[in-house]
């Protein structure tokens, strides 16, 4: 194999990866599920890692909004705690490094139980980084 014949080659298979790494990208980001019930009193929906993104329970919207706000609050607790652990391990590293770490927000905003300071609020970001795959 001449060297122009493995460069083609190596070119070749690059770009088929690239390809396969943007189709595994859009599967998995269309991955999370809508599940209802059998007796349809409950639907649930959970992005492609679980995360709980919506509740409705038949007859008690109430409700369903206090638990997803619960479990967003939860979400959002894990992640900064993921995220404090990280910096240690990392130590003065840490801001050279890409930590934008959240949780999947629901599709509408839940009213919040208590007000949040602004830096808190982790609704508006991604599981996923932004652009580094």
């Amino acid at each position: 194999m001449t060297p122009d014949e493995w460069l083609a080659d190596f070119e070749a298979k690059t770009a088929e990866l690239q390809r396969n790494a943007t189709a595994f990208r859009r599967n998995i980001e269309s991955a999370g599920t809508t599940v209802t019930s059998e007796d349809k009193t409950l639907t649930v929906t959970v992005a492609a890692n679980g995360a709980l993104l919506d509740l409705k329970i038949e007859g008690n919207a109430e409700l369903a909004a206090k638990v997803l706000a619960l479990v967003r609050s939860a979400r959002e607790k894990a992640a900064t705690n993921v995220l404090g652990e990280f910096q240690q391990v990392v130590g003065s590293h840490a801001n050279q490094l890409d930590t934008d770490v959240s949780v999947p927000a629901p599709e509408t905003r839940l009213p919040q139980q208590k007000p949040q300071r602004e830096d808190d609020d982790f609704a508006e970001k991604s599981v996923y980084r932004k652009e580094s795959w």
